[in-house]
């Protein structure tokens, strides 16, 4: 990178010179936030409480079977040990540990 003195800005990096990167942004997309019970094999995606597609891993919307307990308010705050975190891709439920060597399309 070079300063430019006279103006006193940043000039871009000339894309040859620019490492490649893999970012977590680009990696995500297409990925749902959902979990899977490791017992029936149901996969659930995360919603919010209007029945939106979640951004994120929320509890709310779960079937009560998969919740052992639930705070003050009625949230699920625990679920049963058979219950595990992952993203859906397609048809596809991927684990946290699928990420550390993902297979991904071109």
């Amino acid at each position: 990178m070079q300063i430019n003195r006279d103006i006193s800005k940043v000039d871009a990096v000339q894309a040859s010179d620019a490492p490649r990167r893999l970012t977590f942004g680009g990696l995500m997309t297409g990925f749902l936030p959902a979990f899977r019970h490791l017992e029936t094999g149901e996969v659930r995606l995360c919603r919010m409480k209007d029945g939106q597609i979640a951004r994120e891993h929320l509890l709310d919307g779960l079937p009560s079977h998969w919740v052992i307990d639930r705070d003050p308010k009625g949230r699920a705050s625990e679920l049963v040990y058979a219950v595990e975190p992952g993203f859906m891709r397609g048809s596809e439920f991927w684990t946290l540990a699928d990420f550390s060597h993902p297979l991904l399309d071109g």
